[in-house]
């Protein structure tokens, strides 16, 4: 069952005309990986104490959408999509500002195709006769402003983690084995599959910085000086990512202003960004 739902998915991302637009030659991802976790991996509520108490659970995230009680067992499905070659090398001569490539990725691919994929494996998993919700795109999702900056209730990149998709590194991105030039999303069904194992020991351990101190590269590809050797600055970050110049950039390009153009530069031009190295 594991096979038909992963190839499924990987159809869906190859043959979709909305993975791309129509006018231009590039698609927004390659082909994508697929791995699950047991809703029982104790990660799940050690989060809680990780994140913050109010990171929901699998269980917590099901229930909200179907009902107290309504989750007994099931599954994590976490999906990495990892950004297509063309804008990737779009974003590398990149030394300030996003490329038009990547402005667009996040105006249609971000919202508009990966809208549609999550539809479609809930209702590949219906029609096999289980329930299933993304999180966080679900009623229940929430961000709330912390004093580190903005914090969701359901982190894609822990998910991901505890499928065993990868480690997170010093950007606070996620490196996968198709790299940190990525999206991620993860489906909650009371499907039961089986759990894909964690090969990396440490949670930073992908990331050449943080489990050597070399490499760096993100650090200087920053052009919000937003990551040190210490970590990232979620909030200069996301002010750099939302400044009024990259909204209208967006809309110029034809993207849309509310997400504005992005940067995305720490993820392209680094060892990291296509593969785990």
């Amino acid at each position: 069952m594991e096979d038909q739902l992963t190839n499924s998915i990987r159809d869906f991302v190859s043959e979709n005309n909305y993975n791309g637009i129509s006018d231009t030659e590039f698609q927004y991802f390659d082909e994508p990986l697929v791995k699950f976790a047991t809703i029982n991996d104790p990660l799940f509520e050690k989060y809680k104490e990780i994140i913050g108490s109010f990171h929901l659970t699998p269980r917590e995230a099901f229930e909200l959408e179907f009902g107290e009680k309504s989750f007994h067992s099931g599954t994590v499905i976490s999906i990495v999509l990892p950004i297509s070659e063309f804008i990737r090398k779009s974003n590398r001569v990149q030394t300030e500002f996003a490329s038009r490539e990547w402005a667009l990725l996040r105006s249609f691919g971000d919202e508009n195709f990966i809208s549609k994929l999550v539809i479609f494996t809930i209702e590949q998993l219906k029609q096999q006769g289980f329930r299933a919700l993304a999180p966080g795109k679900s009623k229940g999702f929430k961000i709330s402003s912390t004093e580190s900056g903005a914090t969701s209730n359901w982190s894609e990149r822990h998910i991901a983690y505890v499928a065993g998709q990868g480690s997170f590194s010093l950007n606070d991105g996620f490196i996968s084995e198709k790299g940190m030039a990525i999206r991620l999303i993860s489906i909650v069904t009371d499907a039961v599959f089986s759990p894909n194992k964690r090969t990396v020991k440490l949670h930073n351990e992908n990331c050449l910085f943080c489990k050597k101190g070399s490499c760096g590269a993100c650090i200087r590809r920053c052009p919000a000086g937003a990551i040190t050797k210490d970590g990232h600055d979620k909030k200069k970050c996301y002010a750099f990512t939302y400044i009024e110049e990259g909204r209208q950039r967006s809309v110029a390009w034809g993207g849309q202003y509310d997400f504005g153009s992005g940067c995305g530069l720490c993820q392209t031009k680094v060892p990291c960004e296509f593969r785990c190295p």
